[in-house]
């Protein structure tokens, strides 16, 4: 039997053939499977829920940490030399009249008992006296030194117990209490033991970055919080410098009849007009790569929006782009889409 070479040459030809482009096939068949998807996808539309594009006032709320401070301020200073007794009293509230702390003077305790039992010496020697005297063995004149010296003991206590009474400080009104030293410290005359900071004349000191500080204005309100209780205040006066770790200082004026007390910490929220803006709810914002953006509907397909946030409060964001009045923006599944995926608006 006779074989052709042209046969010969097409089966060897053949299985090259098929090693060589089976790849390309299956290249191409998932192409088309790949395209095939992605027509489904595009064509299926995505249920989302929207919401009205609408303009109002732009507000940004600012959360600071405000301190209450006051004019009716006093430090209580050493009035002797010695050591602050303990225990002292938890930082905080005080009423007038309560005991801050007691300095024992170096040797002052040893002379109050060594003077009482002088005095108790001095007391028998005069009533032996006077029995001697009623039995004519001394005369009148010993019985009245007996007496003196009597009092003095008596006089010498008295004075000994009276510097023991200075070395207590009390508290001159009520106010809020902080100690600067700890108890058992020495301290000399004139040492200031603790600061008591009364109600005169309160206000509210906080310390904001200067980017914020530029945006506030005097007469702000501020909205405070306390431990029991809450009102509305309002900026005083902004700091002019950056001094404190880089922060300026505010001052806010409090409430008529609060309740804090200097020293006490406060929360204050500020709230600032921005301007008007496009107010959208804060949900249909997305993050798409560096770049904010919103998705809106517009012949039934999901348009991005680049758009610049200018403030954020309760849910809320104001934003400004390339929005108009009342069109419909997409609050859910926005972080399944792309611009140009059609959409279905569900019903409320």
């Amino acid at each position: 039997m006779t074989i052709h070479s042209w046969k010969l040459n097409g089966m060897k030809f053949l299985p090259h053939f098929y090693r060589v482009s089976l790849p390309y096939c299956f290249s191409l068949f998932s192409g088309v499977l790949l395209l095939l998807s992605v027509h489904s996808a595009w064509g299926a539309a995505i249920p989302v829920r929207t919401a009205p594009v609408r303009v109002s006032a732009a507000i940004q709320q600012s959360a600071l940490l405000a301190q209450v401070e006051s004019n009716g301020a006093a430090t209580l200073t050493a009035p002797v030399t010695g050591r602050v007794l303990g225990p002292l009293l938890p930082d905080g509230p005080v009423t007038a009249g309560t005991i801050i702390a007691r300095i024992a003077a170096p040797g002052l305790q040893s002379s109050i008992q060594t003077a009482q039992k002088q005095i108790a010496f001095s007391q028998g020697q005069y009533l032996r006296d006077q029995k001697l005297y009623q039995d004519g063995v001394i005369a009148q004149q010993n019985v009245a030194t007996s007496r003196l010296t009597l009092a003095e003991a008596q006089s010498h206590l008295r004075i000994l117990q009276a510097q023991a009474a200075q070395q207590t400080l009390s508290a001159p009104f009520a106010g809020s209490l902080h100690y600067l030293v700890p108890a058992g410290a020495v301290v000399n005359s004139g040492t200031a033991i603790a600061t008591l900071d009364g109600r005169g004349k309160p206000w509210a000191q906080a310390y904001v970055t200067p980017s914020r500080a530029r945006s506030l204005r005097p007469g702000c309100t501020v909205i405070l919080h306390g431990a029991d209780w809450h009102g509305l205040g309002h900026v005083r006066s902004i700091g002019q410098s950056a001094r404190h770790l880089g922060l300026v200082s505010v001052y806010i004026d409090l409430p008529a009849q609060s309740l804090a007390l200097p020293g006490e910490w406060l929360q204050a929220e500020v709230q600032q007009v921005q301007g008007h803006a496009f107010q959208i709810p804060t949900t249909a914002v997305v993050m798409h790569a560096a770049q904010i953006e919103v998705f809106v509907i517009r012949k039934g397909r999901a348009m991005a929006v680049p758009v610049h946030i200018v403030a954020s409060q309760a849910g809320q964001s104001w934003v400004q782009g390339a929005l108009q009045t009342g069109e419909q923006i997409i609050i859910s599944a926005n972080d399944r889409l792309v611009s140009g995926t059609p959409v279905q608006e569900q019903q409320p």
